[in-house]
């Protein structure tokens, strides 16, 4: 069974997401993560999912996303916006 993860559009090329989007984890060079700024203050994360493009290469997708930590926090990562990808990396 497959399941559908959307297509993002990135340089003008569709690419065909093959797994959720997750955080990197990966620690940005802002001083902005999560765990620097205090409550109220704006943070950025970065997420990632598997893809293809249209001949079949696998790829790695990107998106960067910005949040205010504590009671203005988005309650699920469903609400940040995916058409905007931010790079895209071959696998």
């Amino acid at each position: 069974m497959t399941t559908n993860f959307g297509t993002v559009n990135f340089e003008g090329k569709e690419l065909t997401l093959t797994s959720d989007a997750v955080i990197t984890g990966r620690q940005l060079q802002s001083s902005n993560n999560y765990n620097d700024v205090e409550v109220g203050e704006k943070f950025e994360f970065e997420m990632s999912s598997s893809a293809t493009d249209k001949d079949n290469n696998e790829v790695t997708v990107y998106w960067m996303f910005t949040d205010i930590k504590g009671e203005d926090e988005k309650e699920s990562l469903d609400m940040f916006d995916y058409d905007v990808v931010n790079r895209v990396e071959r696998a």
